[in-house]
């Protein structure tokens, strides 16, 4: 490793050490807090990581000028971090407001589902214009068997997660356990879950192919937030095989999402900050310079 990389990565580690600083304080938090504060824990944590996924999207987003392809991805990204923040208003109001009743019967159900149904668009719509980014560059390797084992074996982990979250929301419909809102939340944050579990491929390879480069760190800060999206998806089934009570366990792997959004905030912070004046690096000049073209 050249002495510039070593340097490129002492100067990320520390954001990628307040990643797990945040993720250990929600860990700790849940581990430590009495059953009926859990949902004031989980509550105060998806504030300050929806803020930062906010921040961080927001922050890339204004770093590129209008029509620039990039910004389209990192615009979306910011709008579906700013809609699942809404979304976790209207529950945190609820949650505040009318402690004793369940969010599920709540008239500000309907309206939470406009906007994870959005969110969900958003966010899905964007990763899929950042997974193509690397053809826009003319990065484009070729297949070998070990990028088509990752793509296969993401395929088989977002089926294997998404599929039975499928079922379980269409017989909860069926049998009147859930409303249509429940039903529409769940099903639509599993398939886009899904995409992003799908695309974690595409996007840790073009990780790879910049490896050493500044724009690297992006990618990687992207890959591993999808990687968490996977782990916070199977928490159902992987919770009952973890030692001690599965309730307990599944409240900790919930803890996950802060890791989720606070990776995404630092993709975008990274982001904004790969377009300083230096540019050296072939690779990333070229990624920028046709990531520009409308």
């Amino acid at each position: 490793m050249s002495a510039e990389s070593t340097g490129r990565s002492a100067s990320v580690a520390p954001w990628f050490g307040a990643v797990v600083a945040l993720q250990l304080a929600h860990l700790v938090a849940v581990a430590t807090s009495a059953p009926e504060r859990l949902p004031l824990v989980h509550d105060v944590a998806g504030w300050g990581s929806g803020l930062l996924a906010v921040l961080g999207t927001f922050a890339a987003a204004s770093a590129f000028g209008s029509g620039d392809y990039l910004r389209k991805v990192w615009g979306g990204l910011a709008a579906g971090a700013a809609l699942s923040l809404v979304s976790a208003a209207l529950r945190s109001y609820w949650l505040h407001t009318v402690p004793d009743v369940p969010f599920t019967s709540s008239p500000l159900l309907p309206y939470r589902m406009v906007a994870v149904v959005l969110a969900n668009v958003c966010t899905t719509y964007a990763l899929i214009l950042l997974a193509l980014t690397y053809k826009q560059s003319g990065l484009q390797p070729e297949s070998t068997p070990r990028t088509t084992a990752l793509w296969a074996v993401t395929a088989v982990a977002a089926l294997a997660v998404g599929v039975p979250s499928l079922v379980t929301e269409v017989r909860n419909l069926a049998s009147g356990a859930a409303s249509l809102p429940s039903t529409v939340i769940g099903f639509v944050s599993t398939l886009a879950d899904m995409t992003t579990i799908f695309l974690v491929a595409p996007i840790l390879r073009v990780a790879y192919m910049l490896r050493g480069g500044r724009l690297a760190w992006v990618w990687w800060a992207m890959g591993l937030s999808g990687a968490t999206w996977l782990l916070y998806d199977a928490r159902v089934w992987l919770a009952p095989l973890l030692p001690g009570d599965s309730a307990q366990a599944a409240e900790l792997m919930r803890s996950l999402r802060t890791s989720g959004l606070v990776l995404l905030g630092l993709a975008g912070w990274l982001q904004r900050t790969a377009l300083t004046p230096q540019k050296s690096v072939a690779p990333e000049a070229s990624l920028h310079a046709s990531a520009g073209a409308p």
